[in-house]
């Protein structure tokens, strides 16, 4: 059964931590965007890395929660995989690239929200 009104949807721990996860992954774009100058990238670095750990955390904290109410979906995995391998990645290829692929993972997890929590 899905949530019609605001108190239900808060009422779902899962939604709590997949809006915790897309408020944290804004947090993680806006840092990112901020240390883009090349002589703030070294104090800037370990605060994005930190708090892209607590992205993955927190999608896997939502995970959990999910897998308890056996309503886990193949999307889920697959947006989990996104984020640990894709975003990664590309931060050595492309500082542009890795913004533009951090922004797709921002839509996958909404999407996430959107077919699994609402």
């Amino acid at each position: 059964m899905r949530a019609t009104t605001l108190a239900e949807l808060f009422g779902y721990p899962s939604f709590i931590f997949i809006l915790l996860t897309i408020l944290v992954m804004i947090a993680n774009i806006l840092v990112g965007v901020s240390i883009i100058p090349q002589d703030k990238r070294k104090k800037g670095y370990k605060v994005h890395r930190i708090i892209y750990c607590a992205v993955v955390i927190c999608y896997g904290i939502f995970l959990w929660t999910m897998y308890s109410a056996a309503k886990n979906e193949w999307l889920n995995y697959v947006v989990l995989a996104y984020l640990l391998f894709a975003i990664p990645i590309t931060r050595r290829v492309n500082i542009s690239l890795h913004a533009v692929i951090a922004s797709v993972g921002l839509v996958l997890v909404i999407a996430v929200a959107t077919f699994s929590v609402l």
